[in-house]
């Protein structure tokens, strides 16, 4: 798992929770942070947690400057606002999962256990 959050309490939490259930995480506080690091393609067992509203690159937009190499890797897309062109947008990629913060961690692992699922 691949965590794009400028939020540094929400990344600890994601690492705790996502390290309950065996996931292995890299964070990175904004997009360019993430691109900059990033090989280009995106290999096995790959998914995205990203905030829509990064500092910077936007969420949406880093999403769509990935090269073909992450075309395959399923996305959560992190919304703080129930914006429906934002959710329309994302949805409409079958890639994209949307989920509003604040969420209820229940709620996330379920999304994460089917991303992680459709990673493979």
């Amino acid at each position: 798992m691949h965590v794009v959050d400028p939020d540094p309490a929400i990344a600890d939490g994601l690492l705790t929770l996502l390290g309950t259930y065996g996931m292995q995480v890299c964070y990175y506080p904004d997009a360019e942070s993430f691109l900059e690091s990033q090989p280009r393609t995106c290999n096995g067992h790959c998914c995205l947690l990203v905030d829509a509203d990064l500092p910077g690159l936007s969420g949406p937009a880093l999403l769509q400057r990935l090269s073909n190499g992450f075309a395959h890797v399923p996305v959560l897309l992190f919304v703080s606002t129930s914006s429906p062109e934002l959710i329309e947008a994302a949805r409409s990629s079958s890639r994209v999962s949307v989920i509003e913060k604040p969420f209820i961690d229940g709620m996330l692992v379920e999304q994460l256990l089917r991303l992680q699922h459709a990673c493979g």
